[in-house]
């Protein structure tokens, strides 16, 4: 199979899936359950999104097919983990700090996740600072991994402007 055949066959099995989940939301009234099938909707929607602009290119065939992926950032080589030569040079910030940022009166919108505190001002996913309903100038350690387990990628889109102290 050529690469492009591989790039509309992914397709046609992530719109089935963005179907699913569209019905899932639909049908649940469970408001844990459909935030993260929202999750799962916004991720599966940025891959047909890739998959979308992979397949307006023009893809030589090769001999072993290649199954696309969601292309990785570069901005980092791995999520910083706390306590990292690279975090330890990032300002600290105290929980009262971190509640300022809220997004609000021309304030950037930041938020932490393991210890680190990013900058999520121009992220889409954080429009209006918040994210499925969780507010920007707070330690969302415990959400983001109960919805993005396995989605530490996420975190290297992400600027990192300090680190959460006290």
């Amino acid at each position: 199979m050529r690469n492009k055949e591989v790039v509309q066959r992914q397709m046609q099995i992530t719109f089935g899936e963005i179907q699913y989940l569209i019905r899932l939301l639909y049908s649940t009234t469970d408001i844990h359950t459909k935030n993260l099938t929202l999750n799962q909707l916004w991720n599966k929607i940025s891959l047909l999104h890739f998959l979308v602009s992979l397949s307006d290119q023009d893809v030589p065939s090769q001999t072993q097919p290649v199954t696309p992926t969601l292309p990785q950032p570069t901005q980092h080589a791995a999520p910083m983990a706390e306590g990292s030569v690279a975090t330890q040079s990032l300002p600290g910030i105290t929980r009262e700090q971190l509640a300022a940022y809220t997004g609000r009166n021309g304030k950037p919108a930041y938020v932490a996740v393991n210890g680190i505190v990013y900058d999520v001002t121009n992220n889409k996913a954080w429009s209006a600072a918040s994210h499925f309903g969780l507010p920007a100038g707070k330690d969302l350690t415990n959400e983001f991994s109960s919805c993005h387990a396995g989605q530490q990628w996420i975190l290297q889109t992400l600027k990192p402007v300090g680190r959460l102290v006290g």
